[in-house]
């Protein structure tokens, strides 16, 4: 190979480097915080990552859910890797939109995730938070969820009071996990 092949390819090799995304470091320590504008496009990717582009979310259903929600990221060596949003409604936190992707930091991100929205529910003074599954949640998702404390139940299983909230935002029987997060149900003014 001449030598302007070799420095052509070399250049053309740094540039293409230059423009790759940059690989995530599995050990690297993951941080939550309040989701952001310019997270957006990060979160939109993170989605159909996660779904693998069978959920049709695009910017303007995100700041939807930035602007109507309480929505927390987590994020790694600076890249958005996770999402979840939730509302909290006569002391009952509902969680409807929660996606990790690569899925190898589901675990950690996924954990780290549901301890910031577990803990903003806690200052609520809220009795538990239901995660709304999305259509084809993985088994993957479910055990991690189950590890986490979360319980499947039906719909039908949950308090009048939860069906009433509940009822308000989602049709059909949705698929549910639910984690306790008082003992006892609070049945008089706070």
């Amino acid at each position: 190979m001449s030598k302007t092949k070799t420095q052509v390819r070399q250049t053309s090799d740094h540039r293409e480097g230059a423009g790759a995304k940059p690989t995530l470091n599995p050990n690297a320590e993951i941080g939550v915080r309040r989701a952001r504008r310019e997270d957006v496009p990060a979160i939109v990717a993170v989605v159909r990552k996660a779904t693998r582009s069978q959920t049709g979310v695009d910017e303007a259903q995100v700041m939807d859910w930035l602007f109507g929600k309480g929505m927390v990221v987590a994020v790694q060596d600076g890249a958005v890797v996770g999402v979840a949003a939730w509302q909290a409604e006569n002391l009952l936190s509902v969680t409807d939109v929660f996606y990790v992707a690569p899925a190898k930091l589901l675990a950690q991100a996924g954990a780290e995730l549901l301890a910031a929205i577990e803990a903003e529910a806690n200052v609520l003074m809220c009795e538990a938070n239901i995660l709304l599954l999305p259509p084809g949640a993985s088994k993957t998702m479910r055990t991690f969820l189950q590890k986490q404390g979360y319980e499947p139940k039906a719909f039908g299983e949950l308090h009048r009071i939860w069906r009433e909230v509940l009822s308000e935002s989602v049709a059909g029987e949705p698929e549910l996990m639910v984690k306790r997060l008082r003992e006892k149900m609070v049945m008089a003014p706070i």
